[in-house]
């Protein structure tokens, strides 16, 4: 009986700080909340099915906006075009090739930051080529038809032509031990974000990258305390991440997103608009 009334007690006395007090009690109670660590958001392995993939996380946000409805039809409106592929025709360097979704089956490959590494660590396991003549004229052998895509917004390339990648092997590690050339036509799309539309997102809403459970807590607390916010849900290809938003066009609502900011460690929570506004890698032939 007696901790019922406490409870009680205690219960009555949030909801008359939540009505009057919004901001001091959002801000005590992310004092005392919990939240996890994400997972790194980009491993350097090359296997890419451990990549973070921009444009279906993307997707995954403006559905969840979509259904969530109450004004963040925009948002999502922004975000199911902000990614952008564009097809061109360029060389691609065999050694720059970053990683790809179906790899061999050898010891650690698939945990090596690139393919290049990847491939200069395997021992023996492919019949290495003897001469230059041999190197070049296993390179005209390659099909023209190379498929290859750039990720502009973290620099990485991804062999999407994976039934070729034991034919380059034994290419890679010629060209990466002597420092060759070896470059190959290529269809390369180019997957980029769109500035002007990024620049939107940031300008009118907060947009945080975390773990799923850091984003329902602090959605659940923000409408709890009247202030306006949404996720995602899990994405990621472990649904190890998760995005939230919060409009940034109320003052007190900005200061409990500031308080965040400031008591919480990147591990724990960062400005996903902001990290792609700084990550920008142009594709660039050697």
């Amino acid at each position: 009986m007696q901790a019922t009334l406490v409870e009680r007690l205690e219960k009555a006395i949030n909801s008359l700080m939540i009505r009057f007090a919004p901001v001091w009690y959002a801000t005590q109670s992310l004092q005392r909340m919990s939240l996890p660590d994400y997972a790194p958001l980009n491993p350097l392995v090359t296997d890419a099915n451990q990549w973070f993939n921009l444009p279906t996380a993307l997707n995954s946000a403006c559905a969840a906006l979509l259904e969530e409805g109450n004004g963040w039809q925009g948002l999502a409106k922004e975000l199911e075009h902000l990614a952008v592929q564009k097809l061109i025709q360029r060389p691609v360097s065999l050694t720059r090739l970053t990683g790809a979704h179906h790899l061999p089956p050898y010891d650690g490959f698939s945990a090596a930051p690139t393919l290049r590494e990847a491939v200069l660590a395997l021992e023996n396991e492919q019949a290495a080529i003897e001469s230059d003549e041999a190197f070049d004229d296993l390179m005209r052998a390659l099909p023209r038809s190379l498929q290859a895509t750039h990720r502009e917004w973290d620099g990485r390339l991804l062999l999407n032509s994976h039934e070729l990648l034991e034919q380059m092997i034994p290419l890679i590690e010629y060209a990466g031990v002597r420092q060759r050339d070896a470059m190959v036509p290529a269809n390369l799309i180019i997957e980029g974000v769109r500035q002007e539309a990024l620049e939107r997102i940031r300008t009118k809403y907060w947009w945080f990258v975390m773990h799923p459970d850091s984003a329902q807590a602090l959605t659940i607390l923000f409408s709890q305390c009247g202030f306006s916010a949404a996720h995602s849900g899990p994405v990621g290809p472990s649904e190890g991440h998760a995005f939230f938003f919060a409009p940034k066009s109320s003052q007190r609502l900005n200061k409990v997103v500031l308080q965040l900011m400031s008591s919480r460690r990147s591990t724990q929570l960062s400005e996903f608009g902001r990290f792609l506004s700084k990550h920008r890698h142009r594709f660039r032939t050697p």
